[in-house]
């Protein structure tokens, strides 16, 4: 028996599929899947919100827009720690807020993807975190941009940057 939940909903052409753990604490990653565009594009934030594969928040909003304007026909969101939260600042709460099984999905993402930007703001450092994501990406061969750099060297999260900034290749 898995150890995660799958949820899928289709809409408008557009098939959204999110996974959860079983008691719905975390989540591991959410993929929307578009009509038209090419390619896989994949963004790694810092942790999930409460969002699903039918309610969005900003920053899915966010994503679903970044990747239209990139051309690509779909995207998936995984993020540094699982945990739901719309507060990062709870993540320092919790015994284990990356989740028993995030580095299993952000090692297939990575590897199902043609793109990665990293995105996840100045709270990746937590647990050093971004350290040990920064060192799967780097196991891989796929592409990686961030859109700017905060004070402490962490890729600044899409939320605070312009549509317009130019993605600019990292690692």
């Amino acid at each position: 028996m898995p150890e995660f939940i799958t949820k899928t909903f289709n809409e408008n052409q557009t098939i959204s599929t999110a996974t959860f753990s079983k008691c719905f604490k975390y989540r591991y990653s959410l993929t929307k899947k578009f009509n038209t565009g090419k390619g896989k594009l994949l963004f790694i934030l810092l942790n999930p919100s409460k969002a699903t594969e039918k309610v969005y928040d900003a920053t899915i909003i966010r994503c679903e827009k970044r990747s239209k304007l990139l051309s690509y026909k779909q995207f998936r969101v995984c993020n540094l720690f699982a945990f739901r939260s719309t507060k990062p600042t709870e993540l320092k709460k919790v015994s284990s807020p990356e989740g028993p099984l995030n580095n299993m999905f952000l090692k297939t993402s990575i590897k199902w993807s043609d793109k990665i930007i990293c995105s996840w703001g100045r709270f990746g450092t937590l647990h050093n975190r971004d350290l040990e994501v920064i060192q799967i990406i780097k196991n891989n061969r796929t592409p990686v941009f961030h859109l700017g750099l905060t004070k402490n060297n962490q890729p600044k999260h899409l939320l605070y940057v312009s549509y317009n900034k130019i993605l600019t290749k990292w690692l």
